[in-house]
């Protein structure tokens, strides 16, 4: 009854869980993560406990194992090393701040001085026109 609890607030995938984890300044203990995973719902504390106790129990040491977390058991604490945030770790493709921006080009800046001249250009004209 417990997992099936947990089923509705822990991600299935591993990619998805790590996405959250990523999403919060780690290091965090597994308080901190099913916290985050059952925000807002606010069940009843068994939910909770559920949630807690299949991510102790099952996921972080998983996570753990194959290397894409560092998992303190004893502590209850999650690191997520840098270098798994922007990387790729054991085939899970992982997207840091920084690949979600497009790189500038030659031609991004060659458009946008452009469109700030022609911007200039035509605030001149209505300035002009209305003086």
């Amino acid at each position: 009854m417990s997992s099936r609890r947990a089923t509705h607030f822990v991600p299935e995938s591993d990619t998805a869980l790590i996405v959250e984890l990523d999403e919060m300044s780690t290091p965090v203990t597994v308080d901190e993560v099913a916290d985050k995973l059952i925000a807002p719902a606010d069940p009843p504390v068994e939910t909770w406990a559920a949630v807690h106790e299949q991510l102790h129990q099952d996921r972080l040491p998983a996570l753990d194992a194959s290397n894409d977390i560092v998992f303190d058991e004893s502590q209850g604490v999650v690191e997520r090393p840098p270098q798994a945030r922007s990387g790729t770790q054991n085939g899970i493709a992982m997207a840091s701040a920084v690949s979600r921006t497009p790189p500038i080009t030659a031609s991004g800046v060659v458009l946008t001085v452009l469109s700030l001249a022609v911007l200039g250009a035509a605030i001149f004209v209505v300035l002009t026109v209305v003086v």
